[in-house]
């Protein structure tokens, strides 16, 4: 793996102040994929498609995936407050461990799970299955890469997905909506049943992760911490009203925050946007990702949604891919008229690295 272990020192300190709202500059995180023909895309980086393919090859043993993962990463560089990071993924794995089937798409570089239940009542018995060998397979993994990389690799846990994401797709959309409507006592008592699941989900793997043999925390979105964080989300959102938003997932939003000791939600694209006054009155939330989707306007484009996550005290992260994307952190930074609360992860490919440098040292990051 390419990356020097003893710039956690400073990497660890840079992020407890920012989570801690003390950090007097942003947080810009640059990962550039040596291998990379075209562009920055963090959701397409060709080596994260070599580490799902091993995680998801059950013939590999977890050791030589914990190899594979090694190897992938030495064609990665981490530039300013960039880490690599360890996750068993992809978004939505929960339902796997709750029985869903699953298959892996090598081109997309992403697993779909599908439909398993025709009764939105069932969902609310529908227990975590200990005995999977997908949910088997992620605690070894877990493990595994935890003990070959001895310290130097950040632990995060696994994408379990969002609650209501979770339950349409056990259900299918279609229907769930419907019953949104028509059913809203089993829609209910089905959310309440899976968050209970994400529970016992988010025990085993706090278990198996030691926070000992790591240099922190990390998910998904590829921040550290010295206490254990999670994105959490509500795609489904996009979907549906306020009002139901907040009769069905803001109360179980509340408890995820409760629960875990850092969270940061994940926005993504204009169709949840209106639910952001209601996520940010969560005291225990401590920011918001925004992503805007394809085909929606630059990050330029949402001023109102930076004015509503920072009024709220919250931290704000978001995503810069490739280097044409960099005047982006300005414009931000300007129209906030300040640097503090903010994280940019930035992902481009090595030829990029010049411009990325400049902004790293722009706002002092190197």
């Amino acid at each position: 793996m390419n990356f020097d272990a003893t710039r956690y020192d400073t990497i660890k300190d840079t992020f407890e102040k920012w989570w801690n709202g003390e950090l007097k500059r942003p947080i810009i995180q640059v990962t550039l994929d040596k291998a990379a023909p075209t562009g920055g895309d963090f959701f397409a980086s060709n080596y994260r498609k070599v580490i799902l393919d091993a995680m998801y090859d059950f013939s590999l043993p977890v050791e030589e995936a914990a190899k594979v993962v090694d190897d992938a990463y030495s064609a990665v560089e981490y530039l300013g407050d960039a880490i690599p990071v360890f996750y068993m993924r992809p978004t939505g794995i929960l339902g796997g461990f709750l029985g869903q089937e699953f298959g892996i798409d090598h081109n997309l570089g992403t697993v779909w799970f599908k439909k398993s239940c025709d009764d939105i009542e069932k969902i609310a018995d529908i227990q975590l299955d200990e005995n999977s060998e997908l949910l088997k397979r992620s605690v070894a993994l877990t493990k595994a890469v935890q003990e070959h990389f001895n310290g130097t690799m950040p632990m995060g846990l696994p994408d379990f997905g969002g609650v209501m994401d979770i339950v349409s797709s056990i259900r299918d959309a279609n229907p769930f909506l419907l019953e949104l409507c028509l059913e809203p006592e089993a829609v209910e008592a089905a959310c309440w049943n899976i968050h209970e699941q994400f529970k016992k989900a988010y025990k085993i793997f706090m278990d198996a992760i030691d926070i000992g043999k790591i240099p922190g925390y990390t998910c998904w979105a590829t921040m550290l911490s010295q206490e254990p964080y999670f994105v959490l989300q509500n795609d489904f959102s996009a979907m549906i009203s306020t009002d139901m938003y907040d009769e069905f997932y803001l109360p179980i939003l509340k408890k995820e925050c409760e629960l875990i000791p850092r969270t940061i939600y994940h926005l993504d694209g204009p169709g949840a946007v209106r639910h952001l006054d209601s996520i940010v009155t969560v005291p225990e939330l401590n920011g918001v990702q925004w992503i805007q989707g394809a085909g929606a306007p630059g990050l330029d484009q949402w001023p109102d949604i930076y004015t509503k996550i920072r009024g709220a005290g919250k931290l704000c992260q978001l995503f810069i891919n490739g280097a044409e994307e960099l005047p982006y952190i300005d414009w931000v930074v300007d129209f906030l008229g300040s640097p503090e609360g903010l994280c940019f992860i930035c992902t481009g490919k090595d030829n990029e690295r010049e411009a990325f440098e400049k902004y790293l040292e722009k706002y002092k990051c190197i």
